[in-house]
């Protein structure tokens, strides 16, 4: 009896193991953000016109959009956006701060490419150290005619 008892927990343990995976990249729409400033809300819509990106949001005046991310684990995160511009000035950074917002870690602006409709490109910021029960989220400035995408990052 001993022995199959200290078998099942030897198997069991062996299983565990086998179904530990590591976190795996997530993609979120830039819908799921939203304006930093209430007044400024009317400034972006839903720009569904590409039916390859339906969720991508667009904006028609010079305005922060702020899209929170969900992690899973403290850690050194960065973030990929996706979009386009239609003039220089568009950018985004990826933030994080303790609970509190007592402890800030920002990575540099980069900016939003300049390219032409559903030219959609790829910018990936620095590291930024995300403390255990913080806040991650991606910080952008938009400008007129621009649009975001989606946000990749690791959790």
């Amino acid at each position: 009896m001993k022995e199959t008892l200290v078998g099942y927990f030897a198997c069991a343990a062996l299983l565990a193991l086998a179904l530990q995976q590591t976190a795996a990249a997530r993609s979120l729409s830039a819908f799921s953000g939203k304006s930093r400033r209430g007044s400024d809300t009317e400034c972006f819509s839903q720009h569904g016109e590409n039916p390859d990106f339906p969720q991508s949001v667009w904006s028609s005046c010079n305005a922060d959009f702020i899209v929170p991310l969900t992690t899973d684990a403290s850690g050194t995160k960065s973030l990929t956006f996706t979009g386009r511009a239609g003039a220089a000035g568009a950018q985004c950074r990826a933030v994080a701060s303790d609970r509190f917002g007592d402890n800030v870690s920002a990575s540099a602006f980069r900016s939003i490419p300049v390219t032409d409709y559903y030219d959609y490109e790829s910018r990936t910021t620095a590291d930024v150290a995300v403390p255990s029960m913080g806040t991650f989220f991606a910080d952008c400035i938009m400008n007129v005619d621009s649009e975001l995408v989606e946000f990749d990052y690791s959790p």
